[in-house]
């Protein structure tokens, strides 16, 4: 989801005229109330200030993010309002704010609405993001800032660097790859690195196994010792298609240009350490939670 697709110019005003948080956060119900059918900008601020009795709206490092609940409205409404002459809003970090965003949201709960408060502090963590947005002269200009500065993946690791099997690869050079990675996974790309499957060591332990206690109630005179590893030397230049130990789900993918909050919303929700990150269908790196959380901590 692009943040840029929930964006309207006509709920955008480009340099507010406002001196004070109170006078900004009024243009910005004025703007919200003038773009948004059948709500008036007195309910607006009758909603914003029950809210405000719940605690501070979001601010960090010269944004700030007030929200409004109220059933006058029946889809989550958001107005962006720059303001280059940098206002006080008595923010914990210290920071002027140069952008509000006023978001109006049914009071049902909506999960849209802290995604997009999440990829919209993460976007703006960047003083160059927010510097790029507030600078803009029109709504047009300030939704096509946001759509520039979308942030990408977290550093995947490239395809040149990364291990893959395809599912004609033999059982010997994939066990090769595995002791040399020391992988638990390996991903399986056809001809045109399409990801097409994994390879897991669990998959490879689980062949051994299998056909060693096959042998030992068929050959009283293979013994235990060795006798997984000479089942797979037995398999050495079978191609690993032909194994049964490709799986073709359970493992996470990712698309290169979702946002990361996107990408931590998934993989957190999946219980997974990481993803393959493809463009299109061609593998074109993988991202660990590790590297999402470093990206987002540190916004870059």
């Amino acid at each position: 989801m692009k943040l840029s697709s929930l964006l309207n110019p006509k709920l955008i005003k480009c340099g507010l005229a406002a001196k004070s948080k109170d006078e900004a956060l009024e243009e910005m119900l004025e703007v919200m109330a003038a773009g948004t059918p059948g709500v008036s900008v007195a309910e607006l601020r009758a909603a914003l200030a029950e809210r405000e009795k719940l605690g501070p709206f979001s601010m960090a490092k010269g944004s700030a993010f007030p929200h409004a609940r109220t059933e006058k409205v029946s889809d989550f409404r958001i107005a962006l309002g720059t303001a280059p002459q940098e206002l006080d809003f008595k923010a914990p970090d210290g920071n002027l704010i140069r952008l509000v965003v006023l978001f109006v949201i049914p009071k049902k709960h909506s999960n849209l609405y802290l995604t997009t408060l999440a990829q919209f502090l993460n976007l703006f963590a960047s003083e160059e993001n927010l510097l790029k947005a507030a600078q803009a002269k029109s709504g047009e200009d300030l939704i096509a800032a946001i759509d520039s500065c979308a942030v990408r993946p977290a550093g995947p690791t490239l395809s040149s660097s990364l291990p893959t099997v395809t599912p004609q690869t033999t059982l010997a050079k994939a066990v090769e790859l595995f002791s040399a990675t020391k992988a638990e996974a390996i991903p399986v790309v056809d001809a045109d690195g399409n990801l097409v499957g994994e390879l897991s060591a669990g998959a490879l332990l689980q062949l051994g196994v299998r056909e060693h206690f096959l042998h030992l109630t068929s050959s009283a005179t293979l013994q235990a010792g060795g006798s997984i590893e000479q089942v797979l030397r037995s398999h050495a230049d079978a191609p690993v298609e032909s194994l049964g130990v490709l799986s073709s789900n359970g493992y996470r993918t990712v698309q290169e240009d979702e946002p990361l909050i996107e990408m931590a919303v998934k993989l957190c929700h999946a219980g997974a350490r990481g993803a393959y990150v493809l463009r299109g269908r061609r593998l074109v790196g993988v991202v660990t939670t590790g590297e999402i959380l470093k990206k987002i901590a540190g916004g870059k």
